[in-house]
């Protein structure tokens, strides 16, 4: 499955990433709505994902000078394992490669450890909880 992925700024696109991320994290994984959304989503770059005109997915970068931080990660339960997570996935290092990040972190929820692994995140520091969900954090060094 291909997915049409574009990047661009909150203002631009938080009316289509408000819906599937809800979808995924609050419904789905039944984390509180008042954490899902932060102070980072306004000065985030937002990637989306399309199939055939529908979002079917989501992720977030987050600058810091040479770090940039890859989080809120989310696809429709009926796209996963298509291939459309590792294109948001690589357009979000992409364009972290474009803005100078030398550096990735995320924190991968402990199921989806192989999935980053496979793009060369590797597991850094003990596993922990974030959201009521295990987590670990995740590297990539460019």
């Amino acid at each position: 499955m291909s997915a049409t992925i574009t990047i661009s700024g909150w203002g631009e696109v938080k009316d289509l990433v408000k819906p599937i991320r809800v979808k995924v994290f609050v419904i789905e994984q039944n984390v509180p709505e008042e954490l899902e959304w932060d102070e980072y989503d306004e000065t985030a770059w937002h990637a989306v994902a399309k199939v055939n005109e529908q979002v079917v997915g989501t992720g977030r970068l987050i600058l810091d000078q040479s770090k940039a931080k890859i989080g809120r990660m989310a696809v429709d339960k009926n796209c996963r394992g298509k291939g459309v997570g590792s294109e948001i996935l690589k357009a979000l290092i992409n364009l972290g490669k474009e803005k100078g990040a030398q550096e990735f972190i995320l924190h991968a929820q402990t199921h989806a450890i192989a999935f980053y692994a496979k793009e060369g995140f590797e597991p850094y520091g003990p596993i922990f909880d974030e959201a009521g969900i295990p987590h670990v954090e995740m590297r990539l060094y460019i």
